[in-house]
């Protein structure tokens, strides 16, 4: 068998999803994709997530995994040289819980096949290369990331982001004022949740909450390590 027939043996476009692989020979639009992979009506596709999961995409993200825990261990440095050991357990957990993340592309695409094939915008040719489709029933848990005692609670209707809040201990130097609100799809956002300008603002199952340093504690030098834990965050594959 020569070379140009091995190579048109090999799906352009391979889609895995609890196991189970789908290929295509030819780019697949994501409204094709999904469709195929519908397949219980128990699923909740607004929650589901698409990450690209070839080589060079994870080797990207594990650069930039390494280079956040450096600056995490740099930034737990300066509060054990400060005196604050209770600042520097706190850096410390966070450390391990980022080193320990599964990390894939996330396509940050709306996936309800209804939506994708109704609307051509929402319906792009997939690039080549190997995807993980993330898609079960409808998530019961909230997921929270961050400087929190826990990263599971019960999900409930109608509460507002600052009462799960209420209900769990944070780490020392997490913040009560404001926490990232990280949909399934779409921006995330930043949510005030301080007893002065908390707001009722309602978050969607398959919602990943991340509570971040309260800003005012951070030296200078770190001031934007919340954002740079935010964007490895978006790209963590998430169980739901």
């Amino acid at each position: 068998m020569g070379f140009s027939a091995v190579k048109a043996a090999t799906p352009v476009v391979l889609v895995e999803h609890q196991g189970n692989y789908q290929g295509y020979f030819e780019r697949p639009r994501l409204g094709l994709v999904v469709s195929q992979l519908n397949t219980s009506a128990s699923l909740y596709w607004p929650a589901a997530k698409l990450f690209k999961v070839d080589v060079e995409t994870k080797l990207k993200l594990e650069q930039q995994r390494t280079q956040l825990l450096n600056q995490l261990a740099l930034l737990k440095q300066e509060f054990q040289q400060s005196s604050e050991p209770g600042l520097a357990t706190s850096v410390e957990k966070l450390e391990k819980n980022i080193a320990g993340w599964e990390l894939a592309g996330n396509m940050n695409l709306p996936l309800d096949p209804d939506s994708v094939r109704a609307k051509k915008s929402l319906n792009p040719l997939l690039s080549e290369g190997q995807y993980k489709l993330v898609v079960t029933s409808r998530p019961t848990e909230l997921q929270i990331e961050g400087l929190a005692a826990k990263q599971k609670v019960s999900l409930l209707n109608a509460v507002s982001v600052h009462s799960y809040l209420d209900s769990i201990s944070l780490l020392e130097g997490g913040s009560s004022s404001f926490v990232y609100v990280m949909p399934a799809s779409g921006e995330f956002f930043i949510a005030k949740t301080g007893l002065w300008n908390k707001k009722h603002q309602e978050v969607l199952p398959g919602t990943l909450l991340f509570v971040p340093f309260e800003q005012r504690l951070l030296p200078d030098s770190f001031s934007n390590i919340n954002e740079q834990i935010v964007e490895l965050l978006l790209h963590k594959v998430v169980a739901q």
